[in-house]
């Protein structure tokens, strides 16, 4: 029956009656009433997890899976943390091989800070005071064999350690329910040193899902510190806020939401993930499912996810990015995001082979790619618009890649190598 009504919200919004505008009415209360702010637990948790168990190496992006280990691991006891390797690649190497256990991943490095705030734990930096606020991390290692914690920074080849007391078999009973879909790794050495190469070549589910565009009053509501304060100016097509010190543009030929402003008055936080987490969080689950994604020196991008993988569009769909001052004295903030985002998925069983890491690494390599210039290697959603509708979009699994410190599709990058290259 669900299926069913789905299938005829899907054939209403394919009429060609639809036509893409902005809308200028306010948010009904009920909408209002219903938000709730997300939660940190929910921005910041890690993309994928790795189990590493009796010789094999298995990988899923499963977020129920995700949480639920976070669970566990709240209720673990940890020792002091101490910082064992500082910038040596060979020992580096060899101390973040582990053979029974699981590792936590982020695709950019997050604050150990943040992390132990998003996830109430009993961190211990007594024997680190002055670097608590400094320590960061891209991968975490929960080690069984040998009963410790890891903190890996594959950016500047740090580790920080501590042992660890934790609920093992509860741990691996969640590891092994089937709702998770998991991936072979392989054991050697990846040609990018922050990820494992898959085995094989990977089939995932292609999506459609119907369109929806917010209200402005959602972003108005989120960005500006007075929105209640807020003055309108809709002479044009281009819908445009001012209050204060800020500004808020929405195009109406893209629907791109263009907010300049000062950091929040109550954020005194001296680093991008606490600056940021405030906007992301007042807008609720509106967007989608908004998790943090990626961070270059002082911009911050947070992506929709869906099934644990982000999802890429142009015109800024899918994400919303947030610059911030480069120190204390610069308080401005940038964001950029879209009205548009996806809501209601509608069912389907077409899927799509994706080729192994190993693969396209070697493909990008082969037509030019500067080995050392590849960062890392994931699968996304691309966001891809319907000629002969703008109200459902299909969501088509392909490989991403982080190229020069730049988001390109395997396709694109290829197609664009030589030139990239030349210059």
């Amino acid at each position: 029956m669900v299926a069913l009504s789905i299938y005829f919200s899907y054939a209403i919004w394919l009429s060609p009656a639809g036509k893409t505008f902005i809308s200028f009415g306010e948010s009904s209360p009920q909408m209002l009433d219903s938000h709730n702010d997300r939660k940190a637990s929910e921005v910041f948790l890690p993309l994928h997890v790795t189990w590493l168990h009796a010789g094999s190496i298995k990988e899923t992006n499963s977020e129920n899976l995700v949480s639920r280990l976070q669970t566990v691991i709240e209720s673990a006891r940890f020792g002091k943390i101490s910082e064992i390797v500082e910038g040596d690649k060979e020992k580096f190497n060899k101390v973040k091989k582990i053979e029974e256990g699981i590792e936590l991943t982020y695709n950019a490095p997050l604050l150990l800070s943040e992390y132990q705030s998003a996830f109430h734990l009993n961190l211990d930096f007594s024997d680190l005071p002055n670097q608590k606020d400094s320590l960061y991390f891209t991968r975490i290692q929960f080690d069984e064999k040998n009963n410790k914690v890891r903190f890996i920074n594959y950016f500047d080849y740090s580790i920080y350690e501590a042992s660890l007391l934790m609920d093992w078999t509860t741990l691996e009973d969640e590891l092994s329910v089937t709702d998770a879909v998991w991936i072979e790794m392989k054991q050697a050495s990846s040609l990018i040193e922050t990820q494992y190469d898959t085995k094989n070549k990977i089939k995932l589910k292609k999506y459609s899902y119907i369109l929806s565009q917010q209200p402005y009053t959602l972003f108005r509501n989120a960005f500006f510190q007075k929105p209640d304060e807020v003055k309108t100016n809709n002479e044009s097509n281009e819908l445009f806020f001012y209050g204060g010190n800020e500004t808020m543009t929405i195009h109406s030929e893209t629907q791109i939401v263009d907010f300049r402003g000062e950091l929040l008055q109550e954020n005194e936080a001296p680093n991008i993930f606490a600056q940021s987490f405030p906007y992301i969080s007042k807008l609720g689950s509106s967007l989608g499912n908004m998790r943090y994604f990626d961070q270059e020196r002082n911009q911050i991008d947070y992506r929709i996810f869906v099934e644990g993988f982000p999802v890429f569009g142009a015109d800024s769909k899918g994400k919303v990015e947030i610059e911030v001052g480069v120190d204390q004295i610069d308080s401005q903030i940038k964001i950029q995001t879209s009205l548009n985002t996806i809501q209601v998925p509608i069912p389907s069983d077409e899927e799509v082979e994706l080729p192994s890491t190993e693969m396209v690494v070697q493909r990008l390599v082969d037509k030019g790619a500067d080995k050392g210039k590849l960062a890392s290697l994931i699968v996304g959603y691309t966001w891809q618009n319907i000629k002969e509708t703008n109200r459902v979009v299909n969501l088509l699994p392909e490989w991403y890649v982080k190229y020069q410190s730049k988001w390109y599709s395997v396709n694109d990058l290829l197609k664009h190598l030589p030139e990239k290259e030349a210059n």
